[in-house]
């Protein structure tokens, strides 16, 4: 009896193999599905390769037949799993590449690596501070953020490099949260800081800005509304006080703001 006639799906597709592809896909039983339907298996990684059909295990090792087909465009050499050789086959049409693309997979499996990887460094700020997966610093009308960054030195002292990071966070679920944390680094170069966030929990704006002002107040000595302003602290009492930066950007727009100007 003569094989059965198949529609000729691979009709101009030459075919390459790379790697353990597992149960009935054998080198031979491929071979005879892919002719069948007007398709060609090569032994050869060469030009004419229009498809790597390659395992995951293969692909990650960058065996020197995935590293050909890298080499040339996407459109030339698509490599791709057995699931689209197979659905191909069952559903007697040439599938999209893009679903079966191990390039892609490997991309994605990647990015979904990092995000763990950041969820977990969340959690474990959290555990110190806030989960910034969870939280982001604060932004007013304005566009000011809500940090803060308050240097200190004095060789009178010996300070030398001390630096206090100041946010409040706002949630990024609805109804917003916030949440004041403060890092402190004792000298310059510090890569282990030290937490300060006076509440257990996030809680409403008025409180945790409250927070917020008092302890820039304690550490600078200057008022939270008046830092653009004031030069030194109402109160020095030979105490070292921190000091205080702005962003230049927004000293450029508070100075336009005085004079009575427009920025833009």
């Amino acid at each position: 009896m003569p094989p059965r006639k198949e529609k000729p799906i691979f009709q101009g597709i030459t075919i390459a193999l790379a790697g353990d592809l597992g149960g009935q896909w054998s080198e031979t039983n491929i071979t005879r599905w892919v002719s069948l339907r007007a398709g060609v298996l090569s032994n050869q990684m060469d030009s004419s390769v229009t498809h790597l059909i390659c395992s995951e295990h293969e692909f990650k090792k960058k065996s020197p037949r995935v590293r050909a087909a890298l080499k040339r465009a996407k459109k030339e050499c698509k490599i791709v799993t057995i699931d689209w050789l197979e659905d191909s086959i069952n559903k007697k049409r040439r599938l999209p590449e893009g679903g079966y693309s191990l390039d892609k997979a490997l991309k994605e499996e990647r990015a979904e690596q990092r995000q763990e990887v950041k969820v977990a460094k969340g959690l474990e700020q959290a555990e110190k501070a806030v989960n910034t997966y969870l939280y982001h610093p604060y932004s007013d009308g304005t566009f000011f953020r809500y940090e803060a960054t308050l240097t200190r030195d004095d060789d009178e002292h010996d300070i030398h490099g001390e630096r206090y990071e100041l946010s409040l966070y706002e949630s990024n679920a609805k109804p917003h949260l916030y949440w004041f944390v403060a890092k402190f680094f004792k000298r310059k170069g510090d890569s282990q800081p030290k937490f300060y966030r006076p509440s257990e929990v996030p809680g409403l704006f008025a409180k945790e800005f409250a927070q917020f002002e008092a302890f820039f107040q304690v550490k600078t000595g200057i008022p939270w509304e008046r830092r653009l302003v004031a030069q030194k602290p109402l109160d020095e009492k030979d105490r070292v006080f921190f000091r205080y930066t702005p962003p230049v950007s927004f000293c450029f727009c508070f100075s336009l703001a005085l004079r009575g100007e427009e920025v833009g």
